[in-house]
């Protein structure tokens, strides 16, 4: 069997390379849609395009996990038939896909009725239920090339999906004149078509290249195959339910506490748009990682490696803790001002600042269920996503009517708290991973105080405003970022300096009463 271990470093730095770039790209994009459409007709666009992904992940049963996690394992066994798979991935999905599409043509005008509250988007839905075959069809293969270890064609057709994307989109932002609900979900649905099409022939193209020939039968049957994916397929289901209905009822919820409705899909707009965003785009790297861990912990359970799983686990959780606690610290400092420079102006960098402590438990969150997913725990996962926005849902119904917009901010902190502390427990239990607060949360919160007082008191010396331009931000972040890892670097070998040092002296004092 040739080795299908992949370079794990490698493959990251390669996807996060490229999706870094896509999503700057993105958070740019969204900026200059708020300045050019207004923060309502962001809210109004997010709101739809919360209701396609929700009808996007329903119908494609997330065929880009189940195609990676079921393949994966595939592969991972002496008498493998991955083609197969791949035929049941596809088979199952596009029947799915189509059923949910001719439900959504059918429903369409009670969509839009009760959805967004207008009888002007039967059409636009309509025309968004063409594309789910197609976007469908296009994770599969992205999935079965991501198995394959081939994560550069993944990173190629995200790319190529989000360039034509973003130009459709903008030439559209040109062309709409006046801003209508239902031009907006024109625009939604068909950008994605025309970006998902290109991106799918890209695909196909692509895939002789995935060498994953069988070497004898396939493992399972396609009835064990539906059985395997069942779970996951309702557990995308469901999250993705639940997402939607959360964002759905936040403008509801906002004009109970007294907004207009222009105010409260403009705040909506301006917390997805640039707030959300903003939090997100350094988890690139995470989310490069999270499809490549699930892949590496089906292939390792497959095999019954046990140690290595270990290893992994405790490896990637204790570099993303290391990770998110730089960031929260940039964006403690500076979110404030970045906010503002984005367009979101004044609510948007006070949100982030707010929302940047729990930056490391939404982090963690990537991390985590890659890992559970991977190892075929995806029960829990899917109890827990429920519990976790049953809290979310909860805290928005009740906060949001008395605090307004920070009551947002409290539903973040009650379910990522509340949801990723259970994911953690979870993965400690089933891979079998120590976890010492000191070393995984002590050492990098010091570290990260310690490189930015250093630098701020060199800003204060030289009379310098850390936050005065995109310049000096840039600065400050690189030289308090090479302090931080240096001294976490440093200070992680502390207890292995100390433990040798010991040993040789314990060896040394042993040797001379051997002498004696």
């Amino acid at each position: 069997m040739p080795d299908m271990r992949r370079n794990i470093l490698k493959d990251t730095i390669l996807l996060t390379a490229i999706q870094m770039t896509l999503d700057g790209l993105g958070l740019l994009l969204n900026s200059f849609m708020t300045r050019q459409l207004g923060s309502e007709s962001m809210g109004i666009l997010t709101l739809t395009g919360s209701f396609f992904r929700l009808a996007a992940m329903t119908a494609g049963g997330n065929v880009f996990l189940c195609a990676s996690r079921f393949i994966s394992e595939e592969l991972g066994k002496p008498e493998r038939n991955p083609k197969k798979i791949l035929s049941y991935c596809m088979t199952v999905s596009l029947t799915l896909s189509f059923v949910i599409s001719g439900l959504i043509i059918l429903f369409a005008p009670w969509c839009s009725q009760h959805f967004f509250e207008t009888d002007q988007l039967t059409a636009p839905i309509r025309l968004m239920a063409i594309s789910l075959p197609f976007v469908t069809v296009t994770a599969c293969c992205k999935g079965y090339c991501n198995a394959c270890c081939k994560t550069g064609i993944c990173a190629a057709s995200d790319a190529i999906d989000f360039l034509v994307h973003t130009i459709l989109t903008a030439c559209a932002v040109w062309l709409i004149t006046p801003v209508t609900p239902a031009g907006l979900c024109y625009m939604t649905a068909l950008c994605t078509i025309g970006s998902t099409i290109i991106s799918l022939l890209f695909l196909l193209i692509a895939m002789p290249s995935c060498k994953a020939e069988p070497t004898g039968h396939v493992s399972i049957s396609i009835r064990k195959y539906i059985r395997l994916a069942i779970p996951v397929m309702a557990g995308s289901a469901l999250t993705s339910f639940l997402s939607s209905a959360n964002d759905a009822l936040v403008p509801f919820t906002l004009r109970q506490s007294g907004d207009s409705s222009a105010e409260a899909f403009s705040q909506f707009g301006i917390f997805e748009a640039i707030v959300i965003p903003v939090l997100f785009f350094p988890s690139t790297i995470l989310v490069s990682l999270s499809g490549i861990l699930v892949t590496e912990m089906a292939r390792e359970s497959a095999s019954c490696n046990k140690s290595r799983i270990t290893h992994i686990a405790e490896k990637v959780i204790r570099q993303t803790i290391v990770f998110a606690v730089f960031i929260t610290m940039m964006l403690l400092l500076f979110g404030d001002r970045i906010g503002e420079l984005l367009g979101g102006g004044e609510t948007a960098g006070r949100t982030i600042v707010l929302i940047a402590p729990v930056v490391p438990f939404i982090y963690l969150e990537i991390i985590l269920e890659s890992i559970i997913k991977g190892i075929g725990a995806q029960a829990f996962s899917s109890l827990n996503y429920l519990a976790e926005y049953i809290v979310r849902i909860s805290c928005v119904l009740i906060f949001i009517p008395i605090l307004g917009f920070y009551g947002i901010v409290l539903s973040y902190y009650a379910s990522n708290l509340f949801g990723n502390i259970s994911r953690l427990i979870t993965v400690i239990r089933r891979t079998g991973m120590e976890f010492s607060f000191f070393r995984m949360l002590g050492i990098p919160i010091f570290s990260a105080v310690l490189s930015a007082q250093l630098i701020l008191i060199i800003y204060h010396v030289i009379s310098i405003q850390p936050d005065q331009n995109i310049l000096s931000m840039g600065i400050f972040s690189v030289l308090s970022c090479g302090i931080y890892f240096a001294v976490q670097k440093e200070l992680y070998h502390l207890p292995a300096k100390n433990f040798n040092t010991k040993t040789r002296e314990k060896t040394e004092l042993n040797l001379k009463l051997i002498k004696k």
